[in-house]
C-alpha cells in the first residue's frame, strides 16, 4: 500500500520556492513539502535557487543576517512551474548543462556581484558557488583558487574598458578627436566599472598576477603614441616620452578620482580634456615638419 503523502504533488513557481526557503529554515520547508533536507537543497542548485547557509537563522535572530542573494534568471531548459512530490515526472530528471565558457562566466558575473555590494573580503568560493546554484567543490573545477577567478574578473573589467575606449578611438578622423574621444570614454569608463577595477587592481595577489602582461600593453600603447609624435609632427623621442607619460598620468589620476566618487564626471571631462588637448596642441605646433594626415 502505496503512503498517501507520496502521491500528493505541490505545484510552484521558482520565485514562490525561493521566497520560501528565505521566508523559514529549510527543514520546515522540506517538510512542508515532504521532502528531506538534503533533497529540498538538490532541487535549489539545480534550478539555481539560492538558499541560506548554516547559522543563517540565528544571525538572524541577532539582526545579523546578511542580504539574502538575488534569484538569478531561469536557467535554459528549466521550468518556471516545478512540480514536487507524487510520480517523479521526466522533468525532475533534467539536467542544465552549461558550456564550461558560460559557467565560468556565470562565477566571474557572481563574483562582481559580490564585490561591488559587499567588497573584497565578502568573496569566498563557496559564497559565489552558492550565489550560482552550484556546490563548492564544482565551483572550484572552474577556477581552482579565488585568486583565479579574481583575475579573471579583473581581466574582463579591464579587457571591457580598453575595447570600449578603442572603438571610441575609432571614430575620429584626426589626432584630436581621437585624443578627445579616448578620453571621454576612459573617463565614463571608470564611472561606471571604475571602482570594481580599482578595488581588483588594489588587491596584491591580482596586481602581481597582472603586472607583467598590464607593463606591456602600457608601454605598446606609449611606444605607439611616442613614435606618432615623433615621426609626424617631429617632437624629439625624450620630449615624447615626457608628455605622453605626463598626460597619461593626468587621465589615470582624473579616472581614479572618478571611480572613487571624488571628482564628478562632468568636471573630470572638462579639466581632463582641457589638460590633454591644449597640450597635444601647443607641442605639436611648436615641432610640426609636415602636414598632419587624415587620421594622425
Amino acid at each position: 500500500m502505496h503512503d498517501v503523502a507520496q502521491t500528493q504533488t505541490t505545484t510552484l513557481s521558482r520565485r514562490a520556492l525561493y521566497e520560501r526557503v528565505w521566508s523559514r529554515p529549510l527543514s520546515t520547508v522540506a517538510q512542508e513539502l515532504s521532502l528531506s533536507s538534503n533533497g529540498l537543497s538538490k532541487i535549489c542548485d539545480r534550478l539555481m535557487i539560492p538558499y541560506p547557509g548554516r547559522g543563517h537563522w540565528s544571525k538572524a535572530a541577532a539582526g545579523r543576517a546578511p542580504e539574502r542573494p538575488p534569484l538569478p534568471p531561469t536557467p535554459e531548459g528549466v521550468e518556471e512551474q516545478i512540480v514536487i512530490g507524487g510520480a517523479r515526472p521526466a522533468s525532475r530528471r533534467q539536467r542544465t548543462r552549461f558550456s564550461t565558457e558560460q559557467r565560468r562566466e556565470q562565477l566571474v558575473d557572481a563574483a562582481a556581484e559580490i564585490i561591488t555590494a559587499e567588497g573584497l573580503p565578502a568573496l569566498t568560493m563557496k559564497r559565489v558557488a552558492r550565489h550560482v546554484g552550484i556546490s563548492e567543490a564544482q565551483a572550484h573545477n572552474y577556477f581552482a583558487q579565488r585568486k583565479d577567478l579574481l583575475v579573471a574578473l579583473a581581466r574582463r573589467e579591464l579587457s571591457a574598458m580598453e575595447a570600449r575606449r578603442r572603438s571610441e578611438i575609432d571614430r575620429g578622423h584626426d589626432r584630436y578627436t581621437k585624443i578627445a574621444l579616448s578620453t571621454m570614454a576612459y573617463l565614463r569608463e571608470a564611472a561606471g566599472r571604475g571602482a570594481l577595477i580599482q578595488v581588483l587592481t588594489q588587491s596584491p595577489e591580482v596586481r602581481e598576477a597582472l603586472r607583467q602582461e598590464r607593463e606591456i600593453t602600457q608601454q605598446a600603447d606609449r611606444r605607439q603614441v611616442m613614435s606618432n609624435l615623433t615621426d609626424t609632427y617631429g617632437v624629439p623621442s625624450d620630449t615624447a616620452r615626457v608628455m605622453t607619460s605626463v598626460l597619461t598620468a593626468v587621465c589615470l589620476r582624473a579616472g581614479r578620482l572618478v571611480a572613487r566618487g571624488k571628482l564628478d564626471l562632468a568636471a573630470a571631462e572638462r579639466l581632463t580634456l582641457a589638460i590633454t588637448m591644449t597640450g597635444n596642441r601647443d607641442l605639436m605646433r611648436a615641432y610640426r615638419t609636415r602636414p598632419a594626415q587624415d587620421g594622425d
